[in-house]
C-alpha cells in the first residue's frame, strides 16, 4: 500500500490579473522511495512539497497518508533554517527540543549523524564559519534528527557547487542504506535526478511523466537524434521522413527531435539541417520531449 496518495490535487492562488493555477489536478502515489521532483522553477514542485508537508491546503482534491509518517517528517528548505550565530551542536539541540525530544534521545541522534555526515568535528564551531556544503550538511541533520519516516528536500543544493552538490547525496544515500526512510526532493538539474529511485516530471503545475531514471530514458529509444533547421518550412519534411524510418518525432523551437533513432539516419536526414546531434537520450531530453520546455541550468 502507497505511503501517500495524492488523489486530483490543485492549488489556485488568487491574483489582482487572474487566478494563478500552481497546481492542476495532479495524482500522484509515493512508496518508501527516493523520489525526484524534477522541473524548472515555476512548475508547482515547491507548491506540492508544501501540500505534502501539510503546510499548504490544497484548493481541491485529497491527500492520504497510510501510516505514521506526518508524525515523523523533516523538511530540508531551499535556504539552510539554521542560527548562524549557534554552534553546530547547539543548532542540533535545538532542533530535538522542537521536536519533542529529550536531552539523551537527541544526542544519540546527533552523535550518529554528524559522524555519517562528517560534521564530528565541527560541534563546537559557529554556523556562520561553515563553507555552505557543511552548513547544507548540518541543516541536513536538523531534518534528519527525529529520524523521520518522510523527509522533504526543496531544491537542497542551491548555490553549491559540483563536488558540494555530490558530497551531499552521497551522505544522504549513506544514510538512508541505514534506515527506512521516503525521500521527497525537488531539483531542476538532472544529475540529481539520476540518483532517484523515481522521477517524477512537473511542468506548469502538471504531471506530465513518471518513472525510473532508466526506463524514463529507454522511452526514447537507445538513440535520439536531433535536428536543427534553417528554417521553419523544414520542419514537415523532417517529421515526414521521421516516420517513413520508423522514429517519432516532435518539434521543438528550432529543432525536431526522433525518437528510436538509428546511428544511421545521423547521414540520411534530408534536407540542409544546421546541425546534426546523435546520442543516447538524457532526462533532459525527456523532459523536453514531454513537456515541450527545457530544464534551467545550475544556478
Amino acid at each position: 500500500m502507497p505511503r501517500i496518495t495524492l488523489t486530483n490535487l490543485s492549488v489556485i492562488y488568487p491574483n489582482a490579473d487572474g487566478d494563478r493555477t500552481a497546481l492542476n489536478d495532479l495524482s500522484l502515489t509515493i512508496e518508501n522511495e527516493s523520489l525526484a521532483l524534477l522541473g524548472p522553477n515555476g512548475a508547482g514542485k515547491s507548491t506540492l512539497m508544501s501540500v505534502i508537508a501539510g503546510t499548504l491546503p490544497p484548493t481541491s482534491g485529497s491527500i492520504e497518508f497510510s501510516d505514521q509518517s506526518m508524525s515523523r517528517l523533516g523538511m530540508v528548505f531551499q535556504t539552510p533554517a539554521l542560527d548562524e550565530l549557534l554552534t553546530v551542536r547547539e543548532n542540533l539541540m535545538l532542533a530535538g527540543s522542537l521536536y519533542g525530544l529529550d536531552t539523551k534521545a537527541t544526542s544519540d541522534s546527533m552523535a550518529n549523524l554528524t559522524k555519517s555526515l562528517g560534521l564530528d568535528d565541527r560541534l563546537e564551531q559557529q554556523v556562520r564559519h561553515l563553507s555552505g556544503g557543511l552548513k547544507r550538511r548540518v541543516d541536513l541533520a536538523r531534518a534528519l534528527i527525529p529520524e523521520p519516516t518522510l523527509l522533504i528536500l526543496d531544491e537542497p543544493t542551491t548555490g553549491l557547487d559540483v563536488e558540494a552538490r555530490v558530497s551531499l547525496w552521497d551522505a544522504l544515500d549513506q544514510i538512508r542504506s541505514q534506515r527506512e526512510m521516503s525521500v521527497i526532493f525537488a531539483t531542476h538539474l538532472t544529475e540529481e535526478a539520476r540518483r532517484s529511485d523515481r522521477v517524477v516530471l512537473i511542468s506548469d503545475g502538471e504531471l506530465v511523466q513518471e518513472g525510473t531514471p532508466q526506463a524514463l530514458r529507454n522511452e526514447l529509444g537507445e538513440y535520439m537524434l536531433r535536428v536543427r533547421v534553417r528554417d521553419r518550412d523544414q520542419f514537415q519534411q523532417i517529421e515526414q521522413w521521421s516516420s517513413t524510418v520508423g522514429c517519432r518525432s516532435v518539434v521543438r523551437g528550432n529543432d525536431v527531435l526522433l525518437a528510436d533513432a538509428r546511428p544511421q539516419l545521423a547521414a540520411e536526414c534530408p534536407g540542409d539541417p544546421i546541425q546534426i546531434t546523435l546520442a543516447a537520450p538524457t532526462l533532459e531530453d525527456v523532459y523536453l520531449w514531454y513537456s515541450g520546455s527545457r530544464l534551467e541550468g545550475p544556478s
